[in-house]
């Protein structure tokens, strides 16, 4: 397994994962509709506003 750090690329995937595994693990405990509202689009892009711009940098 390789561990690197996120680049903007990864935002999506990393959303996915986010979005997928609260509805999961927090049924239940979380109100349903808070998860519900939770959406791919919209942690994908606060993730974009949290990665680190990586270009040019080597």
């Amino acid at each position: 397994m390789e561990i690197r750090k996120a680049i903007l690329a990864d935002a999506a995937s990393i959303a996915k994962v986010q979005v997928d595994s609260w509805r999961t693990t927090y049924q239940g405990i979380v109100s349903e509709e808070f998860l519900s509202a939770m959406s791919y689009e919209d942690r994908e892009q606060k993730w974009k506003n949290s990665i680190p711009d990586q270009a040019g940098k080597i």
